[in-house]
């Protein structure tokens, strides 16, 4: 409770008063007030950087909206290269969203005791003096549930970190700014590149990457719940899904197998003693422990269908990059989503890792990404291998 009054206090107060450089904990909560606006920055404190990354760093909190609009907290990292821009107005930004890290609360990237760490290419983008706005998601470090998968939810987060980014003394900030993102997070970043431009009106987004992004989600839970990552992924979108949208998890669920998808939910696979606590609470589960098909009975098919991906708009040029080997993100469940985003019109970049899986992919395209998304920035008009 008392916990509860410290945040909402210095939220309240926001109104009347900048932003207080005071450590955030893991126990931020609280509803912030309607009359915020989203992308509203509650506080910022410095975190420690080696050196060699040349940069200076803050973890925040800040205020953005759940896929209803509802106002809520989010926390997550900001980046400030050495070499960024000397006048701030100049500077334009990166948007990370990270991959999966898992459902609860303690899963934040920026708890960790590196929280630079899950930064995709950091090193790169610091090179070409980008700051970096890298959300947790709301869930993650603040009150949950965490809307895992919830297109909306994650993609206003995302876009909101910039917005409060740009309120950090000296930081400041343009109006060009690129979304980036892996696996999770490129569903993250896909939805909000649909949603950028109404959203955020006075951003400018210049370009989305996204490397393995989870388009397709019922074809995609189909597909890999012979596996064992597949059930981790698996309890984890179910879980969160009936906490965020209180979806009934006896509709395709047994009792037994309702209390196993809670055990997964509590580790962190970020690392590997969480890795190996969720593979020990998934091992009870069958290949097939869904009674029916979620994608088959309402309000979950509901809920695939407006957390899924089937296009893009043609606004912002994307590159989506997939390995051709991956058994999560399934190859020709991107490469359909990429030839509908082409025949609307989208111009897409789409490179195919031949013999790289979902972890490989990563590795070997992660600096092809920011190294196209900062020639987006610079003006280079983007290549499309739309056909």
């Amino acid at each position: 409770m008392r916990a509860f009054l410290l945040v909402l206090l210095s939220v309240l107060t926001l109104c009347v008063s900048p932003p207080s450089e005071a450590r955030p904990k893991s126990s931020d909560s609280g509803t912030p007030s309607a009359s915020l606006k989203p992308g509203t920055l509650v506080s910022y404190t410095r975190i420690g950087l080696p050196r060699l990354y040349r940069a200076i760093a803050w973890r925040i909190l800040y205020v953005t909206r759940d896929y209803q609009m509802r106002p809520i907290l989010s926390t997550g990292v900001v980046v400030l290269p050495d070499n960024a821009p000397r006048v701030p107005m100049d500077r334009k930004f990166i948007a990370w969203a990270h991959p999966t890290t898992g459902i609860a609360r303690k899963c934040a990237p920026s708890l960790r005791a590196a929280p630079t760490k899950a930064i995709g290419a950091l090193n790169d983008i610091v090179a070409n003096g980008l700051v970096v706005a890298a959300t947790d998601y709301p869930g993650l470090g603040t009150d949950g549930p965490i809307g895992y998968l919830v297109g909306k939810g994650q993609a206003y987060a995302t876009i909101d970190s910039v917005r409060a980014a740009k309120q950090i003394p000296g930081v400041g900030g343009g109006k060009d700014f690129g979304l980036w993102g892996y696996s999770q997070g490129g569903h993250a970043v896909l939805f909000a590149a649909q949603l950028a431009q109404q959203y955020v009106p006075e951003l400018s987004l210049k370009g989305v990457a996204a490397i393995a992004p989870p388009t397709d989600l019922a074809t995609l839970l189909s597909a890999n719940q012979g596996s064992v990552a597949g059930r981790i992924l698996a309890s984890f979108t179910l879980s969160s899904w009936h906490n965020k949208y209180g979806a009934p998890l006896s509709m395709i669920l047994d009792s037994q197998d309702q209390t196993l998808i809670d055990e997964v939910g509590r580790s962190c696979i970020d690392d590997l003693g969480g890795k190996l606590d969720a593979l020990a609470a998934q091992k009870n589960l069958t290949q097939k422990f869904l009674r029916t098909n979620p994608a088959q009975i309402i309000p979950w098919s509901d809920l695939m269908v407006q957390n899924s991906l089937f296009g893009l708009n043609g606004r912002v040029p994307a590159l989506i990059i997939q390995g051709g080997a991956d058994e999560i993100v399934r190859p020709a469940v991107t490469t359909q989503f990429v030839r509908a985003a082409c025949r609307a019109g989208a111009k897409v970049e789409y490179v195919t890792l031949n013999g790289k899986g979902h972890g490989g992919a990563m590795d070997a395209g992660s600096t092809r990404a920011v190294l196209w998304l900062a020639g987006r920035m610079n003006g280079t008009p983007a290549r499309s291998n739309c056909r």
